[in-house]
């Protein structure tokens, strides 16, 4: 069987009807002001960037949730492990909130009412965390709500986008996605940068009462969504018959399956999830005693070189192909994990490189890494989608990476607890971090195998 990277991406038959597309659009394109202009209006970059920058802001409490499990609800690592994966599900149904808004518009709209919706919902889960949250599956369920309408809130934008990449070069889609990313990487930055200062001055219900006013700034936003009424509330059973024959078809080309498999299974592999933070932040001999004050530190380092990834991709490795990227730096990541072992077991003092300095380097590079093989599946969903069916096809496809990374994250629990790994033993975290890591390589290894 070819590989995905062999199959062309376009047949002639989809230039021709790329071309009826972007006709299409140019009739219906809100008037630009900068950037893209042909193709590319103001509020597209506006709002989508918005969603995504709020994703990165979604940092800005995880510290404190961190925290707030481990010294107000007295949980374990595996615990708090599987209580996270569980509230990531919400982002594996994507699929049915990109179904509705394609098929079931509300008030002649598909993506505005959606949008706005969703906002609502990440708020109010937030205050009723700093409110009413004193056990940890109780705030598990908030987690999960307000994961469910910020998934709401992503897959609109993300159709958005899509809508606008139908077709189109895989320079322009490139170009696209990067933008909008980048806007993830700065709001990522930000909360980092304040997470952990913020957790100094203030409670943990506090910074959770914080986090809510951002999603709700989704509800005025969607007013400004890039769309037009519909007459129809809903798509004509035929037609919609039509556009999941589409929608199938499009999933089934190898381009895209075997990519979307291949980060699915390596997603699926085990996670220490959050064992790091109880490692980071238990006192000597247990961890290395990392105050909330570095841990933001951590997360601002890393968030600055997620953005320098997604420059570095945009620049100069958005014309590769993009099989290589995805192999290589999946092997580049799986083995800068296995060095976390040095920090482990304190080797790096023998080097005489400080605890702070080994992580803060470590993670630089795994953020950098960790984007250039992100973006070309991004890339690849986003120019492939048919048209009507945007928001459902692009969800699926991510929907399908993020249940692998809830089964990676249930894995890495049950790996924790068989380990005896917990808040006041981490004699045996050193094989968590291997075991999880050499899951990855040998996950890449099988996919050299069956090109």
């Amino acid at each position: 069987m070819a590989s995905w990277e062999e199959t062309p991406l376009l047949s002639q038959a989809e230039e021709w009807e790329r071309g009826e597309r972007r006709e299409k659009r140019a009739k219906e394109e809100i008037p630009d002001r900068g950037g893209s202009k042909e193709r590319v209006g103001f509020r597209v970059y506006l709002v989508c960037s918005w969603v995504l920058f709020l994703e990165g802001m979604g940092g800005l409490s995880s510290l404190a949730l961190s925290y707030f499990y481990k010294s107000t609800l007295k949980a374990d690592p595996a615990l708090l492990s599987s209580i996270s994966s569980i509230s990531a599900l919400p982002w594996t149904c994507k699929p049915i909130y990109g179904f509705l808004s394609d098929a079931y518009p509300l008030l002649g709209f598909r993506r505005r009412p959606y949008l706005a919706l969703g906002g609502a919902a990440a708020a109010l889960s937030w205050i009723y965390m700093a409110t009413y949250v004193n056990d940890p599956w109780t705030g598990g369920v908030c987690m999960t709500f307000g994961s469910a309408g910020m998934a709401v809130a992503n897959v609109m934008a993300e159709a958005i986008l899509v809508e606008r990449s139908q077709g189109e070069t895989q320079e322009f889609a490139s170009h696209l996605q990067s933008v909008v990313w980048g806007a993830a990487s700065v709001g990522s930055l930000i909360s980092s940068f304040l997470g952990g200062y913020l957790l100094e001055i203030m409670s943990d219900r506090q910074v959770f009462l914080l986090s809510a006013v951002f999603p709700l700034t989704l509800v005025p936003l969607s007013l400004l969504s890039p769309e037009k009424r519909r007459e129809s509330d809903k798509l004509d059973p035929s037609d919609l018959s039509n556009k999941v024959r589409a929608l199938y078809l499009t999933l089934m080309m190898p381009e895209i399956l075997y990519p979307t498999l291949f980060i699915f299974m390596l997603n699926a592999t085990p996670s220490t999830g959050s064992a790091w933070f109880y490692f980071y932040s238990s006192k000597p001999p247990l961890g290395v005693g990392f105050s909330a004050e570095f841990l933001g530190t951590i997360n601002v380092v890393g968030s600055i070189f997620n953005l320098a990834g997604v420059i570095l991709f945009q620049s100069f490795l958005r014309t590769l192909p993009f099989r290589p990227l995805l192999l290589w730096g999946t092997i580049v990541s799986s083995v800068l994990g296995l060095s976390n072992l040095v920090l482990v077991f304190h080797v790096n003092r023998q080097w005489n490189i400080p605890d702070e300095w080994f992580c803060l380097g470590e993670g630089a590079v795994q953020a950098v890494v960790g984007w250039i093989s992100t973006m070309p599946i991004i890339v690849l969903a986003s120019r492939l989608c048919p048209e009507g069916m945007e928001a459902t096809m692009y969800a699926l496809i991510m929907s399908i990476n993020n249940l692998g990374g809830v089964l990676g994250s249930q894995l890495g629990a049950l790996i924790t607890m068989w380990l005896g790994v917990s808040s006041s033993n981490l004699d045996h975290f050193w094989l968590l971090v291997t075991i999880c890591n050499v899951s990855s390589v040998s996950c890449c290894c099988r996919r050299r195998r069956c090109r």
